[in-house]
C-alpha cells in the first residue's frame, strides 16, 4: 500500500468520445478511464499518470501561502478599495510563481487526486494524466517512475498502516530523558524486539490494482477460477509462530527451543509497549497468540485490525478483531551448496486450505463473495461489482472498499477491486 509508484510515465492506449461531451474525451490507459480535454492527447502519447489516493505536492513556500490565505480572507487589501477581479489576478500571479504552477488548479481540492464520477455522461475518471510539455518532463520513457521527483504522497487514513508513527512518541517523560544516555539505549535495544520488517518475513501484503493487471490477467487464466473476499477496512496485521534456541535459567550455555508470537503491522514488527500496544491488546484479548502458538510447526497469519478507533469503526463492532485472509507455513530445507545450513521458505495455502485451516484453529475467516469465479470481459464490469455493500459487521448499508481476486489454485495470483465509490 505504501511506498509504491504512484506517477509514472504510460502510453494511451485510445481516446474515445463521450457522448453529449463538447469539451471532455476518455483516455484509456492500462485498464484505467481517465477524463481528458478534447484534442489534450492523442492514442499513442506518453504522458505522466498520477494514481487515485495521491497527494501533490503544495509547491507555496510558507509566505507564498501566508499571502494567498490572506488575499482569500480580505486581510490583504485591507484599507485599500479593490475589485474581485483585481484580488483574482493577484492570486493568479501568485500561482504562476509556485514551484509547481501546473498543479496550482487543484489547490482547492487540496492536491488530492479521487475518483471521479461524471453521472451526466455515464463515465468515470480514475486518476488524472498530465501532458509532459505540462510538467517540464523532457526524458519520458515509459514506466519511468516520477513519483519521488515530485514528492507526492499516498493519502494517510491510519498512520500505523503507513509506518508514521515510532516508537519514541509512546515514551513518557522520564524515558525520553533516559534516551540522552547512551547505556540506557543500549540497553534498550536488548529488551525490545526491532520495530522493522525483517528481510526473512513473507512480502508485504499490498495487491496491484485491478486496472494495471486486469488485461494479462485475462490473457493468462481467462478460463481459470478465482475467489473473491472482501476488502476490509482495517489495520494490516500479521501474527506469527517462531522456533527460537534461549537460554535455560541454571546456565548460559545451555538453551532449549522455545515457541513465541510476533505482531506485525503492515510496515513492520510491533513490541507490547510500543505503537503496537493496541494491536498485542487485540491479540491477548482474543488469545489469538495461545491459538496459533498451539499450531505445529511456524505459522505466518495475516489479516485485518478491525473495530473501534480503526478507520472510523465503519462496521460498527462493539470491540476490535482480526480477521484473516492468508496463511504461510514455513517449510526447512538443506542448502545444496552447503549441507550444513538449514534454510526454510514460506508456503502460502490456497484457498480451500487457507478456509480449512482458519476453521480448524479457531481463526475467523474473510467474508467470502464468490469462490467459483471467472473473470469477466473488462476491467470496468470488476469495478462496477465492487460498488455493493459490505457483508460484514452491523452496519450492513456501507458500501464496502472492495474485494480481492485470488486465483484459487495458486494464492500466490491476486489483484484488488476497489470500489471508485468508497469513501469512510
Amino acid at each position: 500500500m505504501y511506498g509504491k509508484p504512484l506517477a509514472y510515465i504510460v502510453k494511451i492506449d485510445s481516446i474515445s468520445p463521450i457522448e453529449g461531451a463538447d469539451k471532455i474525451e476518455l483516455a484509456h490507459v492500462m485498464d484505467y478511464t481517465v477524463v481528458v480535454k478534447k484534442q489534450e492527447f492523442q492514442s499513442g502519447d506518453l504522458a505522466l499518470y498520477v494514481e487515485v489516493d495521491s497527494v501533490l505536492p503544495d509547491g507555496f513556500t510558507p509566505d507564498q501561502k501566508a499571502t494567498y490565505e490572506a488575499i482569500k480572507d480580505g486581510s490583504y487589501f485591507k484599507g485599500i478599495e479593490t475589485t474581485v477581479e483585481e484580488a483574482n489576478a493577484a492570486i493568479e500571479r501568485l500561482k504562476a510563481a509556485s514551484k509547481y504552477p501546473y498543479f496550482e488548479f487543484l489547490r482547492d481540492k487540496k492536491f488530492k487526486i479521487k475518483s471521479m464520477k461524471l453521472s451526466k455522461f455515464g463515465v468515470i475518471s480514475q486518476g488524472i494524466l498530465f501532458s509532459l510539455s505540462d510538467v517540464k518532463i523532457t526524458d519520458a520513457t515509459k514506466g519511468k517512475d516520477y513519483t519521488e521527483y515530485f514528492g507526492i504522497k499516498e493519502i494517510v487514513q491510519d498512520e500505523e498502516e503507513a509506518g508514521l508513527n515510532t516508537a519514541a512518541e509512546n515514551d513518557n517523560w522520564f524515558v525520553r530523558k533516559l534516551m540522552r544516555y547512551k547505556w540506557f539505549r543500549d540497553w534498550r535495544k536488548l529488551k525490545k524486539v526491532s520495530e522493522t520488517w525483517d528481510a526473512s518475513f513473507p512480502g508485504k501484503s499490498d495487491e496491484e490494482n485491478v486496472q494495471k493487471l486486469f488485461t494479462k490477467m485475462k490473457a493468462k487464466y481467462g478460463n481459470k477460477t478465482w475467489a473473491l473476499t472482501e476488502k476490509l477496512e482495517g489495520q494490516n496485521i500479521s501474527i506469527f509462530s517462531e522456533n527460537v534456541m534461549k537460554p535455560t535459567l541454571f546456565g548460559l550455555f545451555r538453551k532449549k527451543e522455545l515457541k513465541e508470537i510476533g505482531v506485525c503491522s503492515r510496515t513492520r514488527r510491533l513490541s507490547k509497549n510500543g505503537t503496537g500496544k493496541n494491536f498485542w491488546a487485540t491479540v491477548e484479548r482474543l488469545c489469538l497468540d495461545e491459538k496459533i502458538k498451539k499450531i505445529p510447526g511456524e505459522w505466518w497469519c495475516r489479516g485485518e485490525h478491525v473495530g473501534p478507533g480503526i478507520q472510523g469503526n465503519i462496521y460498527k463492532l462493539p470491540e476490535t478483531d482480526v480477521i484473516f485472509f492468508e496463511f504461510y507455513r514455513k517449510e526447512y530445507y538443506i542448502d545444496i551448496q552447503d549441507r550444513n545450513k538449514r534454510k526454510f521458505k514460506w508456503v502460502k495455502l490456497d484457498y480451500e486450505d487457507s478456509k480449512l485451516f482458519a476453521q480448524h484453529w479457531g481463526l475467523k475467516f474473510v467474508p467470502v463473495i464468490d469462490d467459483n469465479y471467472t473473470l469477466p470481459d473488462t476491467a470496468q464490469e470488476l469495478l462496477a461489482q465492487s460498488d455493493k455493500n459490505t457483508e460484514f459487521g452491523f452496519n450492513l448499508s456501507h458500501k464496502r472498499e472492495g474485494f480481492v481476486a485470488r486465483l484459487k489454485d495458486d494464492y500466490n495470483v491476486s489483484f484488488k477491486v476497489k470500489n471508485p465509490f468508497y469513501s469512510i
